[in-house]
Parts: C-alpha cells; sequence; structure tokens
C-alpha cells in the first residue's frame, strides 16, 4: 500500500488526525491513529468545532472566539480540554474527548478555507507535524456534493480544499455511515479517485481500536462513528439514524480507506465552490447558487432562524 511508504518516508514521526464532518467524527480518528503508530507517529487528535443540534442549538460551526478555557494557537486553530466551552455553556464533543486524549486540537470553521490552511500550517510547523489527516466518518467528504442523499457537505467541502492546500490526506472510516451516500456511489466515486491516483490503500479496525472508540462514544455524542463499532460486533443490516435516514452495517464499515486530498477535491464539486469564499456565509450561499442544501441550513431551519 501507497500509505505505508509515505508513512515509512515522513520525518519527524508527528501527525495531526481530526474530525472534518463534525465533533463525532473525532471518535473515528482514533483507528487511524492506531495504525499511524506501528510506523512511530505521535499523533494528535483533532476535530472541527461543529457539533450537531443535539449537542449544540446554535447553528453552525462555533469561532473560537466563542469558546472559553481554550488555548489559542493562531486564527482557526485552538488546544481545547476538558474544561473548555461555549461562552453561552455548551459543551462541546471536543471538550468531551479531551476526557480521552488529554488535549484535543480545535479548527475553526467559520473564516474561510485559505485561512484555516494557514492555521493549520502554521500549528504543523510549530509543533514540528509532518502528516495531516482528515478523518470522515460516513464518506460524504468524498462525494460530488450533488448526490440526492447528501445532507452534510459544507464542513467537509470546507476541510477537504483546506488538505489540498497543506498537501494532507483524507481519511473515510464507515462506508456509508452517515446514510448520505449509496454504496454505489461510494465505490463510483472511489473509483473516480483511483483514475486520478488519489487512491492510497485502506487497514481494518482492531480489537484495541475498537474498545478505545467504545470507550470514547460513552462521552462523545456520535452517530456515524457507531456503525463500524455495530460492524465490529458483528451486526449487519439497516441502522436508522436521525432525520430519517439509516445506514447500512456490513464488514466494510470496519475499513478505513486512505486518499490524497487532492485527487478527493477534484471529484469533490462542493469543495471546490466554497474554496473561492471569502467567509462561512458566503460558502454557505455559493452552495445554494449551484443547488446544494447543507447541515447549516437543516440547523438554522429547527432552530427558526431561516
Amino acid at each position: 500500500m501507497e500509505i505505508i511508504e509515505i508513512l515509512k518516508s515522513l520525518e519527524p514521526k508527528k501527525a495531526l488526525t481530526f474530525g472534518i464532518g463534525g465533533g463525532g467524527d473525532i471518535v473515528s480518528t482514533i483507528p487511524v491513529a492506531n495504525f499511524l503508530g506501528h510506523f512511530g507517529f505521535e499523533t494528535l487528535h483533532g476535530s472541527v468545532v461543529w457539533d450537531r443540534i443535539v449537542v449544540d442549538p446554535k447553528p453552525g460551526p462555533r469561532p473560537l472566539e466563542e469558546l472559553v478555557g481554550i488555548e489559542r494557537i493562531n486564527e482557526t486553530v485552538g488546544i481545547a480540554n476538558e474544561s473548555t466551552k461555549t461562552a453561552d455553556g455548551v459543551i462541546p464533543n471536543i471538550a468531551k474527548a479531551a476526557k480521552h486524549f488529554g488535549k484535543v486540537v480545535a479548527l475553526d470553521l467559520t473564516k474561510n478555507v485559505g485561512k484555516l490552511a494557514e492555521g493549520i500550517r502554521d500549528f504543523a510547523e510549530k509543533e514540528g507535524i509532518s502528516l495531516i489527516v482528515g478523518v470522515d466518518a460516513g464518506g460524504d467528504a468524498i462525494s460530488a456534493g450533488f448526490e440526492s442523499g447528501v445532507r452534510s457537505p459544507l464542513a467537509d467541502a470546507i476541510c477537504v480544499a483546506a488538505l489540498k492546500k497543506v498537501g494532507g490526506i483524507v481519511a473515510v472510516t464507515g462506508f456509508g455511515s452517515d446514510g448520505e451516500l449509496r454504496v454505489e456511489e461510494l465505490l463510483l466515486n472511489i473509483s473516480d479517485i483511483i483514475k486520478k491516483g488519489g487512491f492510497l490503500g485502506c487497514c481494518s479496525m482492531s480489537r484495541r481500536d475498537y474498545e478505545l472508540m467504545r470507550n470514547a462514544v460513552k462521552d462523545v455524542t456520535t452517530e456515524a462513528s457507531m456503525i463500524p463499532l455495530m460492524a465490529f460486533e458483528g451486526e449487519m443490516g439497516l441502522k436508522k439514524l436521525r432525520k430519517g435516514r439509516s445506514a447500512l452495517v456490513t464488514p466494510l464499515s470496519t475499513l478505513i480507506f486512505y486518499f490524497r486530498a487532492e485527487a478527493v477535491f477534484e471529484i469533490n464539486h462542493a469543495a471546490k465552490i466554497v474554496e473561492r469564499a471569502e467567509t462561512f456565509e458566503e460558502a454557505n450561499s455559493l452552495l445554494h447558487a449551484e443547488g446544494i442544501l447543507t447541515e447549516y441550513d437543516f440547523e438554522r431551519a429547527v432552530a427558526g432562524k431561516l
């Protein structure tokens, strides 16, 4: 696998792996970090600061300016701990995850793709990080953005575009565990990435991954990252998710796929659209202009703010 050759060649052996689709995706950084550990990597766990409304009733991602008890590194990157919370008292998943990881790298999506990439690059240079992996539970990060089932393209698109700018990797866990892309759509998009030379290989969950993830979900709220756990326990079939969706639990749910971010960007039209936005609100509006609705729209509708 090409991913193995990459991991062997990189120095220093320090990585950042962060959940890109929402706060719950940080659980899926566990098998990625453990895989990197086999090649001597020390890995920092991170997440975008955007929790679903069952955790944070305020629509959209949180800027670092709205967090208390956080160490600011730069405009878009901070270090969260168990005491981190929002100014209005919400305890985000980054704080819940810090109970398990000690500290969590918090990423602010409210600026724009360029500033997010600059913040990640600055943090990597300060920390001596040679590898940056964005982890998506489910696979909508490798969608085009126009598929009928896609419900949460915005966070993934912003992160894919930023990862492309910093030469990162996109890891996909759960194989459809978010209930957005159909299996045939995932396979088609993976085939397109392979054609572009962007497929780096895959690995599978281990017993240790399962145990650590099972422990983490006692505190971190997630649905998509639960599906691989069910698959590892031998479950098979459809599992109902929120908003009337369902995800197929199969042995494929235990696999982790690795892709070059630049190749994912080439097939992810939503990422190409948001890359040119100056603000988060503009990114959302640009997707609207192309007929793409987002998780931000859903949250605003539920909150009565449309």
